[in-house]
């Protein structure tokens, strides 16, 4: 649960299978920085790091 998926507030429509695909790509994009950069940082807290210095995610999307 890296997302809060517990706390989020959409039940209904096609909103909870739009954000699923949503926070998989997310992950998608962490899980290279993480094998790369920091290896022993968990997903987690990498995501925190990259929230507060986005040119971490930079090489990646490049």
């Amino acid at each position: 649960m890296q997302f809060r998926e517990d706390d989020c507030r959409l039940r209904r429509g096609h909103a909870p299978a739009v954000m699923v695909i949503l926070r998989r790509a997310a992950m998608n994009l962490v899980r290279p920085v993480q094998q790369h950069f920091r290896p022993d940082l968990s997903i987690g807290l990498l995501r925190d790091k990259i929230g507060r210095n986005p040119v971490l995610l930079a090489p990646i999307l490049t």
